[in-house]
């Protein structure tokens, strides 16, 4: 029994190794056939076309090493260096013609972004010069315009309201114991129709004066100004007392004293204040021809609307 076991393993044995032959001359038969088919073939074959095939061969992974290597004549050998080279040549041309259409593509694509940065800048030059050429219109146009009239200033305009409430017969006679720019002062700071009113109850020759400087003057504060300068003039040249004053005078004198007597006291002191700002010495005058009763009423009104200048007034009478 021991023996027929030994016998047993052996002949396992032996069956192993032959499949294992077995299987190793299946795949090897194949290989040593085509090697040998290759070899007769190549024996057959021009030079040409049994080197073009051993190099095709010569790269199957376990075929190709067991082939021999393709001979070349030193004809073909130079040829196929040519070759060789005429293919790196070509591929190198084609390497470069590749990135020569690359960098015309970066070219065009930074002309582009040149040509769009030169329009937005010339919009934007375009867009300064505008507003230059704008800046240059509007300041030659407010270089070209007249300066404004400020008009009037506060207090001649409270005078010329005054005057303007009066009647032109009362109004008339007050405005004609000042100075032409005065007149044409307060005159340029009425309207129209009080205006005329009241230059027609003036004195032919008064009226003419006035009326040339309201023609000549360039606005209400040249006016102004004119008027400043002809009171200073006046209250700087040392004049007699007006106890021996003309005939002409003594009308005057006697025409405001009417004039003053008629009026309402509250009228004839707003009135008398605003003159007083400009000439107190005119209205100490006007004071000094009116009745002690009318001064009286006159004073007391103004002291309840300007108790200063009342005051100033009233020392000044006592004074003179």
């Amino acid at each position: 029994m021991a023996k027929t076991g030994a016998e047993a393993e052996v002949n396992l044995e032996e069956e192993s190794s032959g499949s294992k032959a077995g299987r190793i001359l299946l795949f090897a038969a194949p290989v040593l056939f085509a090697v040998v088919l290759v070899g007769v073939l190549l024996t057959l074959m021009n030079p040409t076309v049994r080197n073009s095939v051993l190099e095709t061969a010569n790269q199957i992974p376990v075929v190709g090493p067991m082939l021999p290597k393709p001979t070349y004549t030193p004809e073909q050998q130079a040829q196929r260096q040519e070759e060789k080279q005429a293919a790196s040549a070509e591929a190198t041309i084609n390497q470069l013609k590749t990135q020569l259409e690359q960098k015309n593509t970066e070219l065009k694509t930074a002309q582009k972004a040149q040509v769009d940065t030169q329009t937005k800048a010339d919009a934007l030059q375009k867009q300064l010069d505008d507003a230059k050429a704008q800046q240059e219109q509007t300041a030659a146009a407010a270089a070209a315009e007249p300066a404004k009239d400020p008009g009037p200033s506060q207090q001649v305009k409270q005078l010329a309201q005054t005057y303007g409430s009066m009647s032109a017969s009362k109004a008339a006679p007050i405005l004609e114991t000042l100075t032409d720019e005065e007149i044409a002062m307060i005159l340029g700071a009425m309207s129209t129709e009080q205006r005329s009113a009241i230059m027609q109850k003036m004195t032919a020759d008064k009226a003419a004066k006035v009326s040339i400087m309201l023609k000549s003057a360039t606005s209400a504060e040249a006016l102004e100004t004119a008027a400043n300068k002809a009171r200073a003039a006046a209250d700087s040249a040392e004049q007699p007392a007006q106890t021996a004053t003309s005939t002409t005078g003594s009308l005057n004198q006697d025409q405001l004293s009417q004039t003053f007597s008629s009026m309402d006291a509250a009228s004839a002191a707003t009135l008398l204040i605003q003159m007083a700002k400009t000439n107190q010495a005119k209205v100490l005058t006007i004071l000094k021809s009116v009745d002690d009763s009318t001064r009286s009423n006159i004073l007391s009104q103004m002291a309840s609307t300007d108790s200063e200048t009342a005051a100033s007034l009233a020392n000044k009478l006592i004074g003179g």
